[in-house]
């Protein structure tokens, strides 16, 4: 029987947790819930939490044969996992710098219709020829997080910009403008990328999330794509984090917003998901679980990959993706362990790449 072990950082099991421990009992599999302070390498036991009875049962247990992860934060969380990885595989790896990554799908081709171009921004003068050539821009971290400092840009006359984020518009002389990027780029790498609007048919900005994950076999499989629409129509950039909201009646949405092409939209999507989530694990020399691809759909119909995420959240999503997980972590404790598959060359083993 395989025994799955959910390592997670939060203090308490989230209702994830319970659909994972659920789906599990169903195949005939032991999981239970555990956090990094729950390891005692000296007993080799772990102070773990068993979902039984419609409650989480404390007791403890030996090491489990998969470790369905978390990603680790502090040095202290990373040491632990890879103790852990000397001997048990993990599900769960950081893909590091995703524009990097990008950066290399553009070099090698096969989805360069579907990439945005990308410009590292080192000093504010590097922004002026970019606005000129591209009217308007995106301006972000090169490793952003939740939708955070993503600034849209537009040159408005000689000495004139506009510089908006959410709803927040402001108007910028040339200095000015120098200035604030400097200020941004001081924080954290920055990219520029020209702004492709994907908007709903009254006007609201969205982006697609496809959501892929590995199941039985270890084979990638689509779980879901839908979209994150801006509740405001001033909005330049939708997300989750910045109150975006969201429909899982997908069939209603591309007939709505799409109603000549919505078949061929639904059809690009499909393939989309079908081909490029193993294509852009081969640049990585350690397995992948799961994959959160946000893109936007321009004016001519094409897909535009915005961003590639590891660790996609699963609100929506809840049950299909942990039906995957759990049957990818059998797949995975049926493997010959290797450093690869355990973890030990894994992203959050190394430091963090540069864009």
């Amino acid at each position: 029987m395989t025994r799955i072990g959910i390592l997670r950082l939060n203090e308490k099991p989230q209702f994830r947790d319970k659909i994972a421990c659920v789906v599990a009992a169903s195949m005939g599999f032991e999981t239970f819930f555990f956090r990094p302070q729950d390891v005692d390498f000296d007993s080799r036991m772990i102070q773990a939490q068993h979902f039984l009875d419609d409650a989480w049962q404390p007791s403890f247990v030996e090491f489990p044969d998969v470790i369905y992860n978390h990603l680790p934060l502090t040095e202290e969380q990373k040491q632990l996992f890879k103790r852990l990885a000397q001997e048990i595989p993990f599900t769960t790896h950081r893909i590091g710098n995703k524009n990097v990554v990008l950066k290399r799908l553009a070099q090698d081709g096969t989805f360069r219709d579907n990439l945005i171009p990308m410009h590292r921004v080192r000093k504010g003068s590097d922004l002026l020829p970019l606005l000129e050539r591209y009217g308007r821009v995106i301006f972000k971290p090169a490793n952003g997080k939740q939708g955070q400092r993503i600034y849209t840009m537009e040159q408005r006359g000689n000495d004139s910009f506009d510089f908006r984020h959410l709803l927040e518009n402001m108007n910028y002389t040339k200095g000015e403008l120098i200035d604030r990027i400097e200020e941004e780029t001081k924080r954290n790498p920055m990219i520029v990328q020209p702004f492709i609007a994907s908007q709903t048919i009254h006007g609201h900005s969205y982006c697609m999330r496809i959501h892929v994950a590995k199941g039985a076999g270890g084979k990638w499989k689509l779980v879901k794509f839908f979209p994150f629409v801006s509740n405001n129509n001033q909005e330049s950039v939708s997300h989750l984090s910045h109150g975006a909201f969201s429909t899982t009646r997908m069939d209603i949405f591309m007939q709505q917003n799409y109603p000549e092409t919505h078949h061929e939209v639904t059809r690009k999507i499909v393939d989309f998901a079908r081909r490029f989530p193993a294509y852009f694990e081969s640049f990585y020399a350690y397995p992948l679980d799961a994959l959160g691809i946000d893109v936007g759909i321009g004016a001519d119909g094409n897909l535009y990959i915005y961003e590639v995420n590891s660790l996609p959240g699963t609100r929506y999503v809840e049950f299909q993706a942990e039906y995957l997980a759990i049957q990818y972590c059998d797949h995975l404790a049926r493997q010959k362990s290797s450093p690869e598959v355990n973890g030990l060359t894994a992203g959050w083993m190394k430091e963090q790449i540069e864009a």
